[in-house]
């Protein structure tokens, strides 16, 4: 398990929520390095798709700079089996060996912060906040963006991504923390791109914005990466901008930030 590096002032205590949108939430670990550097102390997190992956990096003890460094050297290509002919592009057969040789098994209960990992249960389309139970199954089945990505099993339940109901999760993070700051890389845009992922990645990105507003409603303060928009969220070539792009946001909102506490 990694150490944490990260240090807080316990005067400025928050609960972060993070959503998904795939490689562009690199830019929440840019959010997050500027409130490290600021001393805010996170007291939980919780996470959608994407947002699920850096959330749970983060509750491991791994500081902004570091998840990035991690993230920044995968091949995602070798992480992904071919299941075209079982209904999804891919599945996560191969992710899930290589998290498991990074990380072991860990449990979501025994993480050294709070996480809350969101997933949509497939059969009775229910949203679900898991607090605990195998980190590394439950972070692949709230990135599992069907039909790209196969529904995931763990036990008797089959998940897909928890974007399709709830992509900001605030709501869960509500006794965790005096504030509560959500990181939204999902701004809206207009649509200069055609193609099957582009338009693909245009319906889901409607369809999740929906959700994204209520979020907005439990959060004391939402920070928006609106340069993100441009990007597509497929796109790993370009982590170092998306973590700058991510640091520079909150940098502007400063004031807004620590107002929090004032």
């Amino acid at each position: 398990m990694p150490s944490s590096k990260r240090a807080g002032d316990s005067k400025m205590e928050a609960a972060i929520a993070l959503s998904g949108g795939g490689s562009r939430c690199i830019a929440q670990l840019g959010v997050l390095a500027f409130l490290e550097e600021k001393g805010v102390k996170i007291t939980a997190v919780s996470g959608s798709s994407g947002g699920a992956i850096v959330g749970a990096l983060y509750a491991m003890g791994m500081c902004a700079p570091e998840i990035l460094a991690f993230l920044r050297d995968i091949d995602y290509k070798k992480l992904l089996t071919i299941n075209i002919h079982q209904g999804s592009l891919y599945r996560f057969d191969k992710a899930a060996a290589f998290m498991r040789r990074e990380f072991d098994n860990p449990a979501i209960e025994s993480l050294p912060l709070h996480f809350v990992c969101t997933m949509v249960d497939f059969d009775s389309g229910e949203i679900c906040y898991k607090r605990e139970g195998d980190l590394i199954d439950h972070i692949l089945a709230s990135c599992s963006l069907t039909p790209i990505f196969a529904p995931y099993t763990i036990g008797h339940h089959t998940y897909i991504d928890g974007g399709f109901s709830d992509n900001l999760p605030t709501l869960p993070l509500q006794n965790f923390g005096k504030k509560v700051i959500a990181i939204n890389v999902n701004p809206f845009f207009r649509r200069t791109k055609k193609g099957f992922f582009a338009n693909l990645s245009r319906a889901l990105f409607i369809m999740f914005n929906t959700n994204v507003k209520e979020g907005k409603k439990y959060a004391d303060l939402v920070i928006e990466c609106a340069q993100m928009g441009r990007y597509s969220i497929f796109d790993t070539k370009n982590f170092d901008r998306f973590y700058r792009i991510g640091y520079d946001t909150a940098r502007e909102m400063e004031e807004e930030i620590l107002a929090l506490w004032k």
